[in-house]
């Protein structure tokens, strides 16, 4: 849909669907591009690899504000894929994206630290991580904000924690997550420690 390399574009009120990828089905962000998107529908999308939605790359931090990013599909992170990059996030819907592999909703991987603040997370799916997956010394903030009805077919229903994965929540809800094997709500295994903090988990 769009690619940015080296630059920051404004997007507003805008709707990318339909679109296909090896990587960044909808939008792929690369090398230091910090785009700026408000009141934006990112849906349908697919990635043969990484980020049916969105694919961050290499540092690159883009700004969503009040977006919905739903139905987009790919091999890791069916919505969002965040490689060493820390995109903000105020006020989305990660939505019913679906990654074969991890990530439903958000993948996190080395050193990929996004920061969220009253989104919602749900109805998303894959094998591990539902709503989020994090892994290799990433760890995403969120506060405020809800993950829900998220599935896995195999670990971590709402988040699935590995290898130094950190998550960092605030005042979050986790409901209603369903995991086949372990980790209905969160699964956290090898070297990884989610912090929770006035945070409900539930059902």
């Amino acid at each position: 849909g769009i690619y940015c390399y080296e630059s920051n574009p404004t997007i507003t009120n805008c709707t990318i669907s339909g679109n296909s990828a090896d990587y960044g089905g909808g939008i792929y962000c690369n090398f230091s591009s910090n785009p700026t998107l408000t009141g934006c529908v990112i849906e349908g999308n697919t990635a043969t690899n990484y980020g049916g939605g969105i694919y961050c790359n290499n540092s690159s931090n883009p700004t969503l504000t009040d977006c919905t990013i739903s139905g987009n599909t790919g091999r890791y992170g069916g919505g969002i894929y965040c490689y060493l990059s820390s995109p903000t996030l105020s006020g989305c819907v990660i939505d019913g994206n679906t990654a074969t592999n991890d990530g439903g909703g958000i993948y996190c991987n080395y050193a990929g630290n996004p920061t969220l603040t009253d989104c919602t997370i749900t109805a998303n799916t894959t094998s591990r991580g539902g709503g989020i997956h994090c892994y290799s010394n990433s760890s995403p903030t969120l506060s405020g904000c809800t993950i829900s009805d998220n599935t896995a077919t195999d670990d971590g229903g709402g988040i699935y924690c590995y290898n130094n994965g950190n998550p960092t929540l605030t005042d979050c809800t986790i409901s209603g997550n369903t995991a086949t094997d372990v980790g209905g709500g969160i699964c956290s295994v090898f070297n990884s420690n989610a912090t929770l903090a006035y945070t409900t988990v539930c059902g």
